[in-house]
Parts: C-alpha cells; structure tokens; sequence
C-alpha cells in the first residue's frame, strides 16, 4: 500500500514537471537530389525551407580535395558545382543551418553521384594564347583535367596559376619539331587523343647545353632536338672586339653566343652566352744542351695535346731561359721556331754545373709546364794572380810567395812560376810548377836583374801572369868596401892638388875648367834589401 502511494506521489511530480516544460519543436524536414550536368553536379532543394545551407562535395577516396560552398536557397531552388572531373564518383552533403549555430543534415535518395564523360568538344587548344608556361602545350576545360592528361613520355600537366582551367604539358626536349599526342583519360570513361605539332619555337635558349671542347681550333658542341633540322654558328667577344671560333687565341677568356639557323639560314634562337677559355698544355719536350766555357745553349720542341696543331698559328707564344747559378754579366738570347725554340745563355761561369730551365708564356704570361736540365760549362781561363811577393833573404837567391782568391775554372789547380832575366832580351832561366804558390830560385848571376812570371793554370788554361822584377847583388863586408872608398878619395885630392899648382900663375886673370872625362868612378854596388817593383 504504501508503495503504491509512493508511484502515485512519482507519478504525479512528474506529471507536473511535464506540464510545466515547453514543448520542444522538432527539426526542419528538408532533402535534396543531385543530378549530373556538364562540367559537374547540379544540387536541387526540395520541400525544404528557405535559408541558408552548406553544400560539401568530395571526391570519393579523395578527402582532401573536398569542396565546401555556402548557398541561399528558397522554397525551391539548385545549384550548380562545375569544374569538377569527368566519369568520377562524388560524395555530396547538405545541411541546413537553422541560426542557432544548429545544423540539420537533408535527406537524399543516395550520397554518391558519378560525373558524365567528357568529350573533345569540351577542350581547347590555347598553346598559342595562353601566357602560362611558355613552350608549353596548353589545353583549357571547364572539366577539372589536371588529372586527365598524360602523353607518352609520362610528362606531368601543370596548372596555370591564372587561370585554373588550363593545364600545360612542357614537351620533352626531342618532342620538338616532332607531334605530340596527348591523352585525356577519366575514371573508367571512354578515353580520346589529341594531337599538335610541336614548332621550333617551342625551343628554349635555356634548355640548350652546349659543350665546349678544350682544344684549339676551338669548337663547340650543342645539343639539339634530334628532330629538328638546325645548324649553329658562333660569335665570340674579348673586349669589345668580334671574333669567330677559328680565331680565337689561348689562355683567354671570351664569352660566344649560338645562333640557331633552320633550313632557311635564317637565325630562329640565339643561345645564353657560353664561356669560353681554352688553356693549352704546354710543354717542354726533347730539350737538348751545349756548352762553351762561358755560356750554354739550349734547344727544345714544345708540344701540346689540345692545341699541337696550331701552335706555330701562336704570335704570342715566348720563352723564358734562365740558368742558375746565374752571373751579374748574364746575357740572353731567345729564338723561337715552329717546332720549338732555341737560347743562347752567355756571361756564366766557367767549369760550372747549372742547372736551366725553359718556361713557355703567352702574352707574357707565364703559362703551360717548365723543364729543366743540367749543363756544366767548359773549362774557361783561370782568374789571375793578383799578389806577389818577392825577397832577396841571401846571395843569389829569389823567393817568390803568391795569394789567388779567384778561381780556376777548370779540373786542376796549381801555379806555374817562370824567371827570366832582364835585358834587351829576356831569356828563360828557369820554369816550375806547383799546386802552392810559393817558388824559390837559387844560383842566380850577381848584380843581375831579373823577372818573374806567375800564371794559375787548372790544366787546360793559363791566366794572364803577374809580373815582378827582382836584383840579385854581390854582397861584401863593411871593411873592404870602407877601404875601397878611401883609395878612391885620395886619388881625386891628389889630381886636385896637381892642377892648382900647375895653374898657379895664371889663377888670377885666367879661368880655370878643370874637365874630369876619364877618371870618373862608378860605384854599383846596392844595399842587400833594396829591389826593383814591376
């Protein structure tokens, strides 16, 4: 019972909630259909009320590419979404936004609605028109084809960015001068071709590779649509001045240009400019050497892999010689010939081994690869003596001491010493050589002067000799000379004293010329250090 009670208490507070709550009115009822049209899908609202409504279409698979539209629509009204792919399967969506940030979804008979097929009326060609993608076959459609197109080569459509119904294919680099078929395929629809020649103008100066060669005479290479009957000519510029390829020099830089000629010789495309510099490798080859005692003479071949054939076509080709260790009084003779050249390197020293080197340039430059060779000079003549220093130290007896801090330029070195005496002729005495310059001559005649000559000889060659002059005396002691004198002064007094007497009475008006012609006395007698100098 008192359960009972409790359901009818529930009951009744219920009731009088329900009563109190107010009713809630149900959503809107509105549905759609979709139809198929050209170009894409026509979405009808039917029975539906009039506001606003979100319309979302996506490609079935394809999430990402969905489309979203906001549209108005009345008691009955459509809408039309165009540029959409052919023979493809769409799902569709519409709701119904009832202002309250609500939205009710409409019924349809089927959410999946397939796109009718395409035909080639439905394309144009604007390949011509169209400023998109330059050298591009371009084809527009009020039908999405972004998909659709493919050619044989596999080559990508690319949208236009201003305008998003056209679509372009760039044909591959040999597609040109050639027909290029494109085919438009759509889901499981019946597919069709289109077909356009592809002119020469299509050809881009940027998708033009040129090779150039390094070697002399120069030449270039480029590569161009195999399909294409084209020739090219090049001009090159180096300061403003105009050459062609025959004329162009190495180891410097020229920028040329391409001109692309048809069968005509008319010049259709001009390439981007192509640097040009051809660096010949130069080298010194078959070099061959000769010597005299002061110079060596050098004689070679150049050569070169790339540009062999025009080096003697090279006015500025020159040669640097050089031989070290060199010599304050170098002089340098340089020839150049076809094959080669030829230098004449004077001024070195004898009896030397030097090591030279021959090094290409162009235009003063020094280029390409040096070589070297050593050469050792003749045996030249010695460097003189330059001292020498002589003494008497005892009777009849000349000793001679040298110094020579020049060379020898040659194998041996020693000296050679020769006397002579002096007079109105000279006459040798005596001759010795010696690897030390120091010489002693004994037994010589008294009271005789004499002459030395020192020459450095290294075997071969003698220098110019060092003359000097030497007086060997008969030497006595003091007493003996001392009474010599005094015999000598008494005779003289006493040949005095007889004149005056004899003279003596006519000494004041006569003048007395005493001539001493006969009785003169001649002392040749030197001190033992004294000697004569050349």
């Amino acid at each position: 019972m008192a359960g009972l009670c409790g359901v009818q208490v529930l009951l009744l507070w219920a009731g009088v909630t329900l009563a109190n709550t107010p009713p809630v009115s149900p959503p809107p009822l509105c549905s759609y259909t979709v139809t198929p049209i050209k170009f894409g899908l026509q979405i009808d609202i039917t029975s539906s009320p009039p506001g606003h409504y979100t319309i979302k279409i996506n490609e079935v698979g394809q999430q990402e590419t969905g489309k979203k539209f906001n549209a108005d629509f009345g008691q009955t009204s459509s809408h039309d979404i165009t540029h959409l792919k052919p023979c493809t399967e769409y799902e569709h969506y519409v709701m119904f936004n009832d202002g309250t940030d609500g939205q009710t979804p409409c019924s349809s008979t089927e959410h999946k609605t397939r796109t009718s097929s395409m035909s080639q009326s439905d394309i144009k060609d604007v390949s011509n028109t169209s400023p998109c993608v330059p050298g591009s076959v371009c084809y527009w459609s009020e039908w999405d084809i972004s998909s659709s197109m493919s050619t044989s080569d596999h080559i990508t459509a690319q949208s236009c960015t201003s305008d998003s119904k056209i679509f372009c294919i760039k044909p591959a680099f040999n597609d040109i001068c050639s027909d290029l078929t494109t085919t438009f395929t759509s889901g499981n629809c019946s597919s069709f071709r289109l077909t356009r020649n592809i002119p020469v103008g299509f050809l881009n100066p940027s998708d033009i590779t040129s090779t150039v060669q390094s070697k002399l005479p120069a030449k270039i290479d480029t590569t161009l649509p195999s399909q294409c009957r084209l020739t090219t000519d090049y001009t090159c510029q180096e300061n403003g001045q105009i050459k062609e390829l025959s004329e162009l020099e190495p180891f410097t830089d020229y920028s040329c240009i391409g001109h692309i000629k048809d069968m005509n010789n008319d010049t259709i495309i001009n390439t981007t400019d192509i640097p040009v510099r051809i660096n010949c490798d130069l080298q010194i080859i078959n070099m061959k050497t000769g010597a005299t005692n002061t110079s060596v003479h050098l004689s070679w071949t150049t050569t070169s892999t790339n540009c062999h054939d025009v080096l003697p076509k090279f006015p500025k080709l020159s040669y640097d010689c050089s031989c070290s260790p060199a010599h304050n009084t170098l002089e340098l003779i340089v020839f150049k010939d076809p094959p080669g050249g030829t230098c004449e390197i004077k001024g070195l020293q004898s009896y030397t081994n030097h090591t030279c080197t021959v090094q290409p340039k162009y235009n003063n430059n020094l280029e390409g690869t040096s070589a070297e060779v050593r050469q050792k000079t003749e045996t030249g003549i010695p460097d003189a003596v330059t001292i020498v220093w002589m003494q008497s130290p005892e009777k009849n007896v000349i000793k001679a001491d040298c110094y020579h801090p020049g060379r020898f330029n040659g194998p041996e070195k020693k000296f050679i010493a020769r006397l002579y005496v002096s007079g109105e002729a000279l006459k040798l005495l005596k001759e010795e050589t010696q690897e030390n310059c120091y010489f002693v001559f004994k037994d010589l005649s008294n009271s005789t002067t004499h002459m030395v000559k020192v020459t450095a000889f290294n075997g071969e060659y003698e220098s110019s000799p060092f003359i000097q002059y030497d007086y060997t005396s008969y030497k006595t002691n003091g007493i003996v000379f001392i009474f010599r004198l005094s015999l000598i002064t008494i005779g003289i007094i006493i040949m005095i004293t007889f004149v005056v007497i004899y003279n003596r009475k006519s000494r004041d008006d006569a003048i007395v010329d005493v001539r001493l012609q006969s009785t003169a006395v001649y002392v040749d007698e030197r001190h033992p250090g004294l000697r004569k100098r050349a």
